[in-house]
């Protein structure tokens, strides 16, 4: 459904959803908004948003791990917070 050329994605989802949303899954929370997740390392890390002149807080998603595993999880993130408006 959605190709990716990294393995992350970018999301103005809000970070206590995004968190909530990991936690749903069963993630386990490591310092430094890192979670571990059916054998994938998922780092949430903030964007500078001077680049493009923006005030909207955004967010890199980056998951490490085994690369048909991570898309997927890709997609379902993205498929879930696209129909939350995020």
């Amino acid at each position: 459904m959605f190709s990716y050329n990294e393995c992350k994605i970018i999301s103005a989802g809000p970070l206590a959803e995004i968190i909530e949303y990991l936690r749903m899954l069963g993630a386990q929370e490591k310092p430094g908004l890192v979670y571990e997740y059916a054998g994938l390392k998922i780092e949430i890390t903030p964007e500078d948003n001077a680049l493009i002149n923006l005030n909207i807080p955004r967010r890199t998603i980056r998951v490490h791990g085994d690369r048909a595993l991570a898309e997927r999880f890709l997609t379902d993130f993205r498929l879930r917070f696209l129909s939350a408006g995020g």
